[in-house]
């Protein structure tokens, strides 16, 4: 069954020194393509990452939202800036000096100084990326099926929709099939009406039908939409059995309303009738709504 190019997912994992939580959301785009925000220490995941979701997803654009905590303190640091903590320290006495105030380094100083920007320089411990990665791989799996499943569901409902859009094209094809040898009756008499007063004001001999025949012959051959209608009879076959293939369609439903579009101007350019260019600029409004809904069809 078709999917939406939309859904949202959201995976997570976690273990003793680490939390791992990942969010997809995703939205209509003419190609797949990741966009992803993460923690500065995944980076090296990054590709990976990518990789894993452009293999389950193929069309769309996708945002790829994050976050994970690693709370264990092997490898960890917080260097000191010596020279840094030495000067705030010496600027600390010489306004205490300049005040009048005595000078004697406290825990508030320290603290002080602790915080001011770049004193302390915490340093992420050494991460072992490797080890993680099942887990992570875990939480962007459950992620994928929910975001998947969310496509799936709105899938069935743009099926739905199309394939009753898809009948109505029909009945209004088949009403452009049935009115169409009309059309040649109806200019056949029309065309023997004029002629036959024609000669009637001139006081001429009598009709000659054979040369009704032949204008008629000629003007059906060239009103004829026998082929367009056969070729738009297989597009909209073609397109229902697209409805139901697992494989991303998108681009081929895109190709077949292009074509069910040309088709129909084929059409109303040859008839040469008012009924049948009213069906196909009804028609051609069906064909637009189709084509509207598809856009967002992996």
């Amino acid at each position: 069954m078709i999917q939406s190019m939309t859904g949202y997912g959201r995976g997570e994992w976690a273990e003793r020194d680490f939390t791992f939580q990942i969010e997809i959301k995703t939205v209509n785009h003419r190609y797949g393509e990741a966009s992803l925000r993460l923690p500065r220490f995944l980076n090296p995941l990054e590709n990976r990452l990518r990789r894993k979701i452009l293999d389950r997803i193929s069309r769309g654009h996708m945002d790829v939202f994050i976050t994970s905590g690693y709370t264990g303190a092997e490898g960890r640091q917080v260097p000191i800036d010596k020279g840094l903590a030495n000067a705030y320290h010496d600027s600390l006495k010489e306004l205490a000096h300049l005040l009048g105030s005595s000078w004697e380094t406290s825990s508030q100083e320290l603290l002080f100084i602790a915080s001011r920007p770049d004193v302390l320089l915490p340093e992420e411990g050494t991460v072992d990326l490797e080890k993680l990665w099942p887990g992570i791989a875990k939480a962007t799996d459950e992620a994928l099926e929910h975001l998947l499943e969310m496509r799936r569901t709105e899938g069935r409902q743009l099926a739905a929709d199309l394939e009753k859009r898809v009948t109505v094209i029909e009945g209004q094809l088949g009403s452009i099939e049935e009115r169409a040898p009309e059309t040649v009756q109806a200019y056949r008499q029309k065309l023997g009406r004029q002629l036959r007063q024609l000669l009637q004001e001139a006081g001429t001999g009598p009709l000659d039908e054979s040369r009704i025949i032949q204008e008629t012959a000629i003007y059906a051959d060239r009103v004829n939409v026998t082929e367009e209608t056969v070729r738009l009879h297989s597009h909209l076959r073609q397109f229902r059995q697209l409805l139901q293939a697992e494989q991303p369609v998108g681009r081929r439903m895109d190709f077949l309303v292009q074509e069910m579009n040309r088709e129909a101007n084929t059409i109303a350019s040859k008839a040469g009738d008012a009924l049948i260019i009213q069906t196909i600029v009804d028609m051609k409004s069906e064909i637009e709504k189709v084509r509207e809904q598809i856009q967002n069809i992996q």
